[in-house]
């Protein structure tokens, strides 16, 4: 795992477009596998500015997205399909006939996490941008006995449940599950960037450079992968520095 330092939220943002720029750069067509949250929001809205400013094109790019929540329709303003539409897809003008995301109003749950599993299978992300739960999810893949490896079903834990209140109203209902890509689904990418920032990620960014490779940490997995870039800001950063400054020389050389 590659790490790179980020001074502060802005230096970011911008550390991750440029990332993901020289990537569709390189590849115009390529499949960028994609995530919401807090941590890819400034990224996404740098990458438009860089569409609409100076021409960085994205027409032929194709998406995946990692999970969805279960229950709720495409339009609704919490879905994932709908950051991602007014976050990223529209204002960098990709066309949603390019975009996947899995459908979390399936009625059959079983056959849509089978359908979309076959699908990611045969659209392999070539860049993946993951970030990490405070749980150490990735994707929606909570702390587990074992890796889970193919899309499936799964039941929220409460302190994801607790992290993503804060994107519902007053009395709305919080979704307590999510259809999600696997561990193993993940680990096909050719290569994965990694975003974390924020003071309230600096224990679980401890553990995932500093901890062993556990199901119950379930990022940890990806020190196994053959290409990881992971853009860490310097608070998420911090814990690492305080406990174990020798493992973030052991990253810079090389070693780990």
């Amino acid at each position: 795992m590659h790490l790179i330092i980020a001074a502060n939220s802005e230096t970011f943002s911008k550390l991750a477009a440029d990332f993901v720029e020289q990537r569709v750069t390189d590849r115009p067509n390529l499949c960028l596998g994609t995530v919401t949250g807090a941590s890819p929001e400034g990224m996404y809205r740098e990458l438009a500015r860089r569409h609409a400013e100076n021409g960085l094109d994205f027409s032929e790019v194709r998406t995946i997205n990692t999970d969805e929540y279960l229950g709720l329709p495409g339009t609704h303003p919490q879905s994932y399909r709908f950051y991602l539409e007014q976050k990223f897809f529209r204002p960098c003008g990709i066309p949603s006939s390019h975009t996947a995301v899995p459908s979390g109003t399936a009625e059959d749950t079983l056959k849509e996490c089978a359908r979309y599993e076959a699908f990611c299978r045969a659209h392999p992300a070539d860049l993946q941008i993951l970030g990490i739960g405070h749980t150490g999810h990735i994707g929606f893949n909570e702390p587990e006995d074992c890796f889970a490896d193919k899309t499936h079903i799964v039941d929220l834990q409460q302190e994801t449940i607790d992290a993503n209140s804060v994107y519902f109203s007053g009395g709305e209902d919080v979704p307590t599950q999510a259809i999600t890509v696997g561990i193993g689904t993940l680990m096909q990418a050719k290569e994965i960037l990694l975003l974390i920032c924020g003071a309230s990620k600096a224990e679980v960014t401890y553990k995932l450079l500093c901890g062993p490779v556990t199901p119950k940490v379930p990022g940890t997995i990806l020190r196994f992968h053959r290409n990881v870039t992971a853009i860490i800001d310097e608070e998420a950063i911090a814990l690492v520095r305080e406990r174990a400054p020798e493992v973030l020389q052991e990253y810079a050389s090389g070693e780990k």
